[in-house]
């Protein structure tokens, strides 16, 4: 039955009958209490077909499987023979449109067995993987260990957002901050309208978060901000606060700040960062029990891989704009 053994593979359960519209209710047998006669007798009773559609046939075994994979509470619809019936009536209306969907190429068609492909690796993986050690069992000495041995991961520092217009001449910084004060336009219209800063004027001078090392959130430590802005931006002390005087940053560079926002500094305590301390050590450990799998699975099957011919993959030429991926 090919449309079973699909269904198989991503995890359909169903329940059984013997004949159309009766069902076969078998008793529980203890092992002790079969013979081989009883055992073949229940064989033949799988065995026998209730339909064939084409070169296919659809087993009371097959319809048994299918429906007593389902939960206690589905399998009680089945106790009406009605439901039963309508159901291997379902089967052969599927097994029909699969004979169909075969006709036409379907069963080979790409994206169908690469849908196939990855349902039965997330099976294999569930079967494999899924029955790791859950969150809740990491015991809290672990836990514990991760946030005594990471004490930079649950400790942020004080970090300020600000905003700056980077002008060429100190009589220029002054007009723009005349400007500023005259509330016409807002600080960051005037950084689009004037800002010699090409990486922030875009975004209305935006520094984005920065520490008092200079250091903005999220980039390496050596795109960080200069260290005149940082000493301005931590001087200021309520949002929407702007520098008092023009600030010079060298030769021709001339800048008035902003500040954005404010985030003071922060400690998480065991409590609040045990939970996500679970999750990470749980990922880490199933990463590892994939990690260890997949070389158990080198070892077994031994892939053979020529690296040298990838210099032979030709790409495609893009065809439409290139962004970066942060813009």
């Amino acid at each position: 039955m090919r449309r079973y053994q699909v269904l198989a593979a991503l995890g359909v359960a169903l329940w059984g009958w013997a004949l159309w519209g009766s069902v076969v209710r078998t008793p529980v047998v203890q092992a002790d209490e079969t013979d081989e006669a009883s055992i073949q007798a229940d064989k033949a009773r799988r065995a026998r077909v209730f339909a064939k559609v084409g070169t296919t046939e659809i087993t009371v075994g097959d319809l048994e499987d299918m429906i007593n994979q389902r939960s206690p509470y589905a399998r009680k619809r089945f106790e009406d023979p009605e439901v039963v019936k309508q159901f291997a009536d379902d089967q052969v209306r599927s097994e029909l449109l699969f004979a169909g969907a075969e006709k036409l190429g379907f069963a080979e068609d790409p994206q169908v067995e690469a849908f196939l492909g990855r349902t039965i690796l997330q099976a294999f993986m569930r079967e494999e993987i899924e029955n790791a050690e859950p969150p809740d069992a990491i015991s809290e000495a672990r836990v514990r260990a991760y946030y005594d041995e990471h004490p930079d991961e649950f400790r942020r520092p004080e970090m300020r957002r600000a905003s700056h217009i980077l002008v060429a001449t100190r009589p220029e910084a002054l007009e723009v901050l005349a400007e500023v004060d005259k509330g016409t336009l807002t600080f960051g219209a005037i950084a689009k309208q004037r800002s010699l800063d090409k990486e922030t004027r875009l975004r209305g001078g935006d520094l984005l978060y920065f520490t008092r090392d200079g250091i903005t959130v999220g980039s390496s430590e050596d795109a960080g901000v200069d260290p005149k802005l940082v000493e301005e931006a931590f001087s200021l002390t309520t949002k929407g606060d702007v520098s008092q005087k023009p600030i010079r940053l060298g030769d021709d560079q001339w800048s008035v700040v902003r500040l954005s926002a404010v985030r003071p500094a922060r400690i998480d305590s065991f409590e609040d960062a045990q939970t996500a301390i679970r999750r990470r050590l749980w990922r880490e450990g199933r990463q590892g029990a994939v990690d260890a799998l997949v070389l158990k699975l080198r070892e077994e099957v031994v892939p053979e891989i020529y690296p040298e011919r990838m210099k032979a993959i030709v790409l495609d030429a893009p065809t439409g704009p290139i962004e970066h991926p942060n813009q």
